[in-house]
């Protein structure tokens, strides 16, 4: 009825689409497409209604798309019809077996209906009674189909035609499927489930062609369906039935996320995506699985297939007596993941002995394997595209890592990789809707190597800056060392990427000689108490100001001023215009060979500045310090040797940390 239209909003282009009508007038009645041409004929007991033609009660969904078999593979369903009876089976029914046996006494038979596993009007265990483990959004054989809500509605299937099946199959992101399970038919339940689901909506009246281009899915992603799209409708008695010319596959299937969970060879990976976390008011998520899937973000996502994650250096026990290297196995058998601990000889990089140590699984330690697998998840996510010739990109982690070469032919390395010399190479890349998934032969290796590290290890190069470093009085509150991490660790540094200046010898003992700043030696000598703590102080702002917000390369192009870690307590004016309380700024500029620090110094006097030493090396010196729950010493050793207080180290967190790159420069930076 009209009444009816207007109340849902129903246009004569929806009745003309779902129905066939083409010439409907604003006082017209049917009956499904049945027109009634005479009406509300009264009767004592009632009203008599007549139709243009007899009324023949219309199947359910499930049956139409079953029965929905012919030559013309553009119309045809028998593909989709055989997924979905994947989950159904027969379920004898006694009431409808009593009461044939009433109508035929000679009947000693049961009868089954057949139903399929639902969430809503299906079974939810099979017919031995095991809970079902994939569930439909609702039973489309179900012919009182009824939901939730006050309004009485129906259902809508999108029923991709069989020609639209095996197009999907054969190109684009369907081939990946094909290429690993072959066919339709191989595609296990748990797999194909979210794709049957993608294709059913639980309201006829949000799925009707006029809200085509507002329809989202259960997930609330976009149902990219346009009227173009559907070639032939069916009412059913309990929804509406769409053949379409398209596929529309769930988010699994086209982001980034995809080649992981479709692989043979990334289930240590699929573990750790699918990974739940609980929200505050107790909802589970799987945070990395919705994170991936975004398709209003571009990522680049490196996996390490299964055949090589055998080489993870564990940071915390790289920081203890016993360093170790984690090999991470999927457990079929179990659906977990195992990590094999075998020592590491810290000189030449490679494993001790062939035979591991111990092995730490997923079941009897989750929060374990849990933290390590995240944390290289984060180290293996980048937001954007890394094929753009920068060079080094930032991961998720803060982690800085080393791009060259493009499509399968890119090669990878983290700060651990350039340190020794090696290089992620690409297997196999995979383009997807929200950016490209590239399988690795390795995992990439972050940092090991801590800036306090590095400062301490190369006396050569950085011996005076890492004395006046670690010159700071044990009794000063603003130290810039704090014992963390792996050995050392920068206090001032959060979860973030930084850049590290390190003046050269010449360039500090420059510094000295000309007054700009005093040595450690004639700071202590200094007799008069208030004069010594003022000293003390501006040292250590100097030295502050050599730390710089963002990591930036000596082969970059750019031209922007950056934040220091040194805050500006005067109201003196700044060549970069900074105000008293904020943070001293770094003025950087470079044109891809030469970079080029400007100092924050009072407005009005000349200009200083440092450039970037690149004639020996001492530049792009990619670090890492990180933040355990406890010092690696306060854990026992993976072999359990170690404090006999100490922690076991199945026990053992990666907490958090910062990434920087040092670039030696040829003059102390100074705001003064």
């Amino acid at each position: 009825t009209q009444a009816f239209l207007n109340k849902y909003a129903f246009t004569n282009e929806d009745l003309s689409i779902l129905l066939g009508l083409n010439s409907r007038s604003t006082d017209d009645v049917h009956v499904f497409n049945n027109k009634v041409i005479e009406r509300d004929i009264t009767c004592k007991n009632g009203y008599i209604h007549i139709l243009q033609s007899v009324l023949i009660p219309p199947t359910n969904m499930a049956q139409y798309i079953q029965d929905n078999h012919g030559t013309d593979a553009t119309k045809s369903t028998k593909t989709f019809s055989k997924l979905l009876d994947r989950f159904c089976a027969p379920y004898f029914d006694p009431a409808s077996t009593l009461q044939y046996r009433q109508l035929q006494p000679l009947f000693t038979d049961s009868i089954f209906m057949k139903r399929y596993f639902a969430s809503n009007g299906g079974k939810t265990t099979l017919p031995n009674n095991q809970t079902a483990p994939n569930l439909l959004s609702y039973d489309p054989g179900w012919n009182s189909y009824k939901t939730t809500a006050i309004e009485s509605d129906m259902a809508a299937m999108f029923v991709p035609s069989d020609a639209a099946m095996e197009n999907y199959f054969n190109s684009g992101v369907g081939a990946i499927l094909k290429s690993r399970f072959g066919s339709w038919e191989g595609i296990p339940d748990n797999i194909i489930l979210p794709f049957i689901k993608r294709h059913m909506r639980t309201s006829l009246i949000e799925s009707v062609p006029s809200r085509f281009s507002k329809m989202v899915d259960a997930e609330n992603y976009a149902l990219p369906v346009e009227k173009s799209h559907i070639e032939k409708t069916y009412t059913a008695v309990n929804g509406e039935v769409y053949v379409t010319n398209e596929v529309y596959p769930p988010v699994d299937y086209i982001s980034v996320y995809s080649p992981v969970l479709l692989s043979e060879n990334s289930k240590v990976m699929n573990w750790a995506i699918n990974i739940s976390e609980k929200s505050v008011d107790g909802t589970l998520f799987q945070f990395y699985k919705l994170y991936l899937n975004s398709l209003v973000s571009k990522y680049s996502l490196f996996i390490p297939t299964d055949d090589y994650f055998d080489t993870y250096i564990d940071p915390i026990a790289y920081g203890q007596d016993v360093p170790a290297v984690l090999k991470f196995k999927y457990i079929d058998k179990t659906s977990s993941v195992t990590a094999y601990v075998y020592k590491l000889d810290k000189s030449t990089g490679t494993i001790m002995d062939e035979m591991p140590i111990d092995s730490i699984n997923s079941i009897a330690f989750p929060n374990f394997i849990k933290n390590r697998l995240w944390n290289i998840l984060d180290s293996h996510i980048v937001v954007g595209d890394v094929e753009t010739g920068a060079g080094y990109y930032i991961t998720k982690a803060n982690d800085l890592i080393k791009v060259s070469g493009s499509g399968a032919s890119i090669q990878v390395q983290g700060g651990g990789d350039i340190d020794k010399g090696v290089s992620c190479t690409v297997d196999k890349v995979f383009e997807q809707y929200n950016g490209s998934t590239y399988f690795l032969n390795k995992p990439i290796q972050p940092a090991l190597k801590s800036v306090y590290k590095v400062l301490s290890s190369d006396s050569e190069h950085f011996g005076k800056f890492f004395e006046l470093l670690n010159g700071v009085p044990d009794t000063c509150i603003n130290q810039i060392f704090a014992q963390q991490g792996v050995d050392f660790r920068i206090k001032f540094f959060n979860a973030f990427r930084y850049t590290v200046y390190a003046p050269t010898d010449a360039a500090i003992d420059a510094a000295i000689s000309s007054g700009k700043i005093k040595s450690w030696d004639e700071i202590y000598a200094i007799s008069d108490p208030a004069q010594k703590s003022y000293e003390i102080n501006r040292m250590i702002r100097i030295l502050k100001y050599h730390f710089q917000d963002n990591a930036v390369f000596a082969n970059q192009v750019v031209n922007k001023q950056y934040q220091s870690a040194t805050i500006k307590n005067d109201n003196n004016a700044t060549r970069f215009g900074t105000s008293k309380n904020k943070y001293y700024k770094i003025g950087v500029v470079g044109d891809g060979t030469t970079l080029t620090l400007t100092m924050d110094n009072n407005s009005g006097e000349p200009v200083k500045v440092a450039k970037v030493v690149t004639d020996n090396g001492m530049y792009n010196i990619v670090v890492k310090d990180y933040i355990f729950a406890k010092l690696p010493t306060l854990y026992k050793n993976v072999d359990g040797t170690g404090a006999l207080t100490g922690s076991l180290f199945n026990t053992s967190t990666i907490t958090t940390s910062a990434s920087a790159v040092i670039h030696q420069i040829d003059n102390v930076l100074t705001f003064e």
